[in-house]
């Protein structure tokens, strides 16, 4: 598969969360913010990851990119497909139980409001997709940002990582709301 140009990102990020605000809206009112499997992240929660780890990318997006450069430097490898990058992830996932960093979790018995939350995720689209009509289409797979569990990422690569790791979560959900 082929590279995402930035009007293919866009688009697949639209759909990635509009699929997750339609299937939350689906949901009983009742258990957004309910713990339907023990130890495991309520709807709310998720969504709030989702916002945050978006709304990180965007920073790093925004950053100006001398300083990105002397930070993380520039890609000195082949840019990976958006298959391959999920492939990484998942073999991370499955080998290390990847957690997210307490930073990008909601604290204990926290609860949202269903409008509110989805506000807030839609909006950190909205602020990504204005981030990202910002670069162009070298500058995208040039420069790079970290990211926690699979090293450092393209701009492209990021987008790809968001889309994925959208999905990842929506499927989540799923199964843990059966």
């Amino acid at each position: 598969m082929e590279k995402l140009d930035k009007a293919q990102l866009k688009k697949e990020l639209e759909i990635a969360y509009a699929a997750t605000i339609n299937w939350v809206n689906e949901q009983p009112i009742e258990n957004l913010n309910k713990e339907i499997t023990p130890e495991k992240w309520p709807i709310s929660h998720h969504l709030y990851h989702l916002v945050k780890s978006t709304r990180a990318v965007n920073q790093g997006m925004k950053m100006p990119k001398l300083a990105m450069r002397a930070m993380f430097g520039k890609c000195n490898r082949p840019e990976r497909t958006q298959e391959a990058l999920a492939q990484k992830y998942k073999a991370v996932l499955a080998q290390d139980g990847v957690k997210a960093p307490a930073k990008f979790s909601a604290e204990p018995n926290r609860t949202f409001e269903k409008d509110e939350i989805i506000q807030k995720f839609q909006t950190s689209l909205d602020e990504l997709i204005a981030s990202l009509d910002k670069w162009d289409e070298q500058k995208m797979s040039e420069y790079v940002l970290p990211h926690p569990a699979i090293g450092k990422c393209t701009i492209r690569e990021m987008m790809y990582f968001t889309i994925n790791h959208t999905y990842h979560h929506l499927d989540i959900m799923k199964v843990l709301n059966k």
